[in-house]
């Protein structure tokens, strides 16, 4: 494997508070990193800042060798880092199948005059979405809801249709926000399977914040623990699970369903 992100010595501070500090993290092609601690840890300001929601105050972020500090959102996006989000964000009132088709326009190939004139080209360019679209459906098992509106999924379906939306744009990495926050049991499962799957049918490195271990601990190749924006321990989930920092800090309450 070779080496895809490289994140060196990021640290951010809002005012005279460090939120994250001098965080590392050397992502591999095709691997998954979990990031897990306590609600308040950094993590999700660790994704803004991944994602250019937040420019760090100090450190690095470069994607295949590629400076990305200081790139917009939208940028991050067309360079192959992509997102979900801890709170569900669909167009509620759209199908299925739309969801999906609106990340595609950050790839869009018609001008603005193809689009008007509904020229053959344009035509075309349609046809093949559509056809992409419904193959990454079938892909993830929601090809049978396509015609249906957002918010008439059940909730696990709606987590599914914003990781769907996610890999519509051909990411490098994709970055999950606590894909199972409010599943219940038989639902985790399902969505460890699902992202086992994306890993390996979309060669896709993944990195992932998670709450629930027992979720965690089966499918990621590596955890970093964050406690008050700093890293406290990290490896593979075995030596992990076992750090007395960890199990202080965070661990005792999670490996019992408690965090």
């Amino acid at each position: 494997m070779s080496t895809i992100l490289e994140v060196k010595n990021l640290t951010i501070k809002f005012g005279g508070l460090v939120a994250v500090d001098d965080f590392n993290l050397d992502l591999e092609k095709g691997e998954l990193v979990a990031v897990i601690g306590p609600n308040g840890a950094g993590k999700t300001t660790i994704f803004n800042m991944l994602t250019g929601i937040y420019r760090p105050t100090t450190g690095t972020i470069k994607l295949e060798g590629e400076d990305m500090v200081g790139l917009k959102p939208y940028q991050f996006a067309q360079r192959g880092i992509t997102r979900t989000f801890q709170n569900i964000r669909l167009f509620a009132n759209a199908s299925v199948a739309d969801n999906v088709k609106m990340a595609a326009t950050m790839h869009a190939k018609d001008s603005l005059l193809q689009s008007f004139l509904r020229t053959p080209k344009m035509v075309e360019n349609e046809r093949e979405l559509d056809e992409k679209v419904m193959d990454l459906l079938r892909r993830l098992n929601m090809a049978d809801k396509a015609d249906l509106l957002a918010k008439n999924l059940p909730y696990g379906d709606q987590r599914r249709l914003e990781i769907a939306r996610a890999l519509m744009t051909d990411p490098k990495i994709l970055l999950l926000d606590e894909p199972v926050a409010g599943m219940i049991t038989t639902e985790l499962e399902e969505m460890a399977q699902l992202v086992v799957k994306i890993r390996k049918d979309f060669n896709v490195s993944i990195i992932m914040i998670e709450h629930h271990m027992n979720f965690v601990m089966p499918i990621a190749d590596r955890i970093k623990v964050l406690d008050f924006g700093k890293t406290i321990a990290e490896g593979v989930p075995e030596v992990v699970q076992k750090d007395p920092k960890v199990i202080e800090a965070y661990l005792g309450g999670a490996l019992n369903g408690n965090a």
